[in-house]
């Protein structure tokens, strides 16, 4: 018995859709927070990423599209952060990650919006990579050179998965909680409008002074630091 080939050709991308949808309740950045996790299907790629869904306070501004779980009527409060298992779950100094990701969570929860939470630890090169370029910045490397030492990328983040989220969750349209020109501009490509950019806070340590200064001044985050700041 013959088996015919298959007439049909290769087989299209899945488009991202939600694939559930999680309440619950955040005791994170001095108060409880009102939440609902939100995961998908079809990402563009492997990573497992999340968005942090905020409702906003009365007032706020909300966010677009229906069903989206953050309001209605305006342009939400979008934070794309990196997960950052050093800064964000044991507040390591030596970072701004931990204190970005409170200070999004206390600014989105006023207004209504969404954090996205994704994988991509260490500028996308991992978390065993990010500590070892942690011993080479400890010997006076910047933390570009230090990924380039170690054979990878100053910043291998791509937020083509991020884009499909917002797409997935009716969000085209964003206001962008961010000092990165970068997620700015990927997020574009991807056909997300961002209508504004909302700086964070410069959240400087003894600790971190090097590298938010390298991130300044070789990465062109838009950061204000003081004069005497180490470049």
């Amino acid at each position: 018995m013959s088996v015919r080939p298959s007439a049909a050709g290769p087989t299209a991308p899945r488009e991202t859709a939600v694939r559930a949808r999680v309440p619950l309740t955040l005791d994170r950045a001095g108060r409880r927070l009102p939440a609902e996790l939100v995961t998908f299907r079809g990402l563009p790629d492997a990573g497992e990423h999340v968005a942090c869904l905020l409702p906003g306070g009365s007032g706020g501004r909300g966010g677009s599209g229906a069903g989206n779980g953050i309001g209605s009527g305006g342009v939400p409060l979008v934070r794309l952060h990196s997960e950052c298992l050093t800064g964000d779950v044991f507040g390591s100094t030596r970072c701004d990650c931990g204190p970005q990701l409170d200070e999004a969570l206390r600014r989105i929860s006023a207004e209504g919006g969404a954090v996205l939470y994704l994988r991509q630890e260490g500028r996308g090169i991992g978390l065993y990579n990010k500590l070892d370029a942690y011993l080479l910045q400890g010997a006076g490397t910047d933390t570009f050179e230090a990924n380039r030492l170690l054979g990878r990328g100053t910043d291998e983040r791509d937020y083509a998965a991020a884009a499909a989220m917002l797409r997935a969750l009716g969000l085209r349209r964003v206001r962008l909680l961010t000092n990165n020109p970068d997620k700015v501009r990927q997020l574009s490509d991807h056909g997300i409008h961002v209508e504004d950019t909302v700086p964070t806070r410069v959240h400087l340590t003894r600790e971190n002074a090097a590298y938010l200064a390298a991130k300044a001044h070789l990465g062109r985050h838009t950061l204000t630091l003081p004069a005497e700041t180490a470049r």
